[in-house]
């Protein structure tokens, strides 16, 4: 019986792939790079972040690409939408009595906007952000919340996050909604696959 869930937010709850896409272009042309496109940006994008920049951009600090981070995304809020069925699969966790935690890199400013705006502020036991490798991160959040590994799952669409209950112990399902496509998740071996949120509520139920 899955009893707790651990969530990603962006591209498992929250849609804002074109946003940080747009905010990520910005710092490389900051920095006199080339813009990535959407196929581009998908395939070599990962997490934690600072790696990802710092093959495409080694001269920046992560002080001043997360100062660049924040001016460039501060408007884009607004362009965050919720993915179809995260609404009701938050309420279907909520009425079956599981509980939710969010685990997420997102800021934790950039997480209140966008959640407070689309109305799921509190649907988590608690949220978990700013956490930039999620791997150092999840055991502690099992321990001091009391969860059986057995009896959880951690829901992500990129490598990291089935990389990240793998080394909690509990079991991964990789979402197709988000940042990795389905070869790169393949790869990973998550223990499930699935297309989207409405889906993993029809095996839960």
């Amino acid at each position: 019986m899955i009893r707790n869930i651990l969530l990603d937010w962006s591209g498992t709850l929250a849609d804002d792939l074109g946003p940080v896409l747009k905010a990520s272009n910005a710092i490389f042309q900051h920095f006199g790079r080339a813009e990535l496109t959407l196929d581009e940006f998908r395939r070599d994008f990962r997490l934690p972040f600072s790696g990802f920049y710092a093959e495409f951009i080694p001269e920046a600090t992560d002080e001043g690409l997360d100062t660049l981070y924040e001016r460039f995304f501060s408007g884009l809020h607004g362009e965050v939408v919720l993915l179809p069925g995260a609404l009701e699969f938050l309420k279907f966790c909520r009425t079956s009595s599981r509980r939710t935690f969010l685990l997420s890199t997102i800021k934790h400013s950039h997480f209140e906007a966008q959640a407070g705006q689309l109305g799921v502020l509190d649907a988590f036991e608690f949220p978990y952000t700013q956490v930039m490798d999620k791997r150092e991160k999840i055991l502690e959040i099992l321990r001091e919340n009391h969860l059986e590994p057995a009896e959880t799952i951690f829901v992500g669409d990129m490598v990291h996050d089935i990389e990240t209950a793998r080394h909690g112990g509990v079991t991964s399902v990789a979402i197709l909604t988000g940042f990795d496509d389905v070869e790169k998740l393949s790869a990973a071996r998550p223990d499930v696959m699935v297309n989207d949120l409405a889906t993993l509520q029809r095996l839960l139920s």
